[in-house]
């Protein structure tokens, strides 16, 4: 039998560890799952059981499963579908009529469609931010973009890699250093907690 969940990123890291110290892992939760926010919101997984494997994703509080039968993909999509959830494997060409939802370009860049835009009229994405922006790839290093809400925000510990969050600014390479209560960073490289690698 085979099982897909997902957690909010909040709790990410909890249940990893529970999982962990259950004999399981480390970092089960490990593939970004994209809302209706730059970063990833949430954290999915899919796993053939080893043994008790199933039961202690289950007995986690705040985790959501799916073990309907069928293909991992449609296991997946399942337990997405409540939060209307997209994991990169099911990234979209950035082509055309594009509807909300996560996409991607011809250069492999993930890009978060807030609404539904023609490519044709407004071919670059960021000519648009108000329709579309570019989604955040923990462990990518990419350039800066103003964050706009706390999902956008730069970690100074990246929950999904462990590490700093890292950017391109200003033709340098820049690493979050300092952060807020929360870990995030929303100033610019240069300005407040950020170190150039």
């Amino acid at each position: 039998m085979a099982i897909s969940a997902r957690v909010t990123i909040d709790q990410m890291d909890a249940v990893n560890a529970a999982l962990e110290a259950a004999g399981f892992g480390p970092r089960n939760f490990g593939v970004e799952v994209y809302t209706t926010s730059a970063g990833p919101t949430h954290a999915t997984l899919h796993a053939w059981e080893p043994l008790g494997f199933a039961d202690a994703v289950k007995g986690i509080t705040g985790v959501s499963w799916s073990e309907t039968t069928g293909n991992p993909k449609d296991r997946v999509n399942d337990v997405l579908t409540a939060i209307q959830g997209q994991w990169a494997g099911n990234a979209l060409p950035l082509e055309g009529l594009v509807n909300p939802g996560l996409h991607v370009d011809d250069d492999g860049a993930y890009w978060l469609v807030i609404q539904q835009y023609d490519t044709a009229i407004w071919p670059d994405p960021t000519a648009v931010p108000a329709l579309v922006r570019r989604a955040m790839v923990p462990g990518e290093i990419a350039p800066w973009v103003q964050p706009l809400d706390q999902f956008g925000a730069y970690k100074l510990v990246n929950p999904f890699t462990g590490e700093p969050d890292r950017v391109t600014h200003n033709g340098q390479t820049w690493e979050v250093t300092q952060a807020d209560g929360a870990g995030n960073n929303v100033f610019e490289p240069g300005v407040f907690g950020w170190t150039q690698v």
